[in-house]
């Protein structure tokens, strides 16, 4: 996710990365179309680092300090639930974006293969997200669906 925010937020700014000049017209970039590059940056980056409670042990219980329900444990269905339901809307929009990636990248008609390699390999990784979203809420519901494991003293 970091090199895709990366990516659109230097384009938000008006670095040239290859994209036309109409792509950017067309994108109201630099513009409203900065505000809407440089949130979805924050956003993307912001439901990324909610995943990671999948895998660290933070995202198995309510902090401490919150009234009434501190301490419990999230019920695995809920958040198993929501990770597995952002699945399908990431993979749709990786598909879409694939299969429209000149167009999306503002390089369509332009002889730059260079700043096409460069913002393919900044979004690879976040194109990757869905199938490890997926993988990461399989392991977090057989983790949960484990007994907790009891250490001597």
């Amino acid at each position: 996710m970091i090199p895709s925010s990366v990516w659109r937020s230097a384009a938000g700014f008006g670095a040239g990365l290859g994209m036309s000049d109409t792509w950017r017209e067309l994108q109201q970039i630099p513009g409203t179309g900065t505000v809407y590059v440089l949130s979805l940056s924050v956003l993307s980056i912001g439901f990324a680092s909610l995943t990671l409670g999948l895998v660290y042990p933070w995202g198995e219980r309510v902090p401490a300090g919150m009234p009434v329900v501190g301490g419990r444990r999230y019920p695995t269905w809920l958040v198993a639930g929501l990770a597995a339901a952002g699945v399908l809307p990431l993979a749709v929009i990786v598909v879409q974006s694939a299969a429209n990636w000149d167009v999306l990248i503002g390089a369509a008609g332009r002889p730059s293969p260079g700043w096409v390699s460069l913002a393919t390999a900044c979004y690879l990784p976040a194109a990757l997200w869905p199938v490890l979203v997926a993988a990461v809420t399989v392991a977090y519901v057989r983790r949960r669906a484990r007994p907790p494991s009891r250490t001597p003293l």
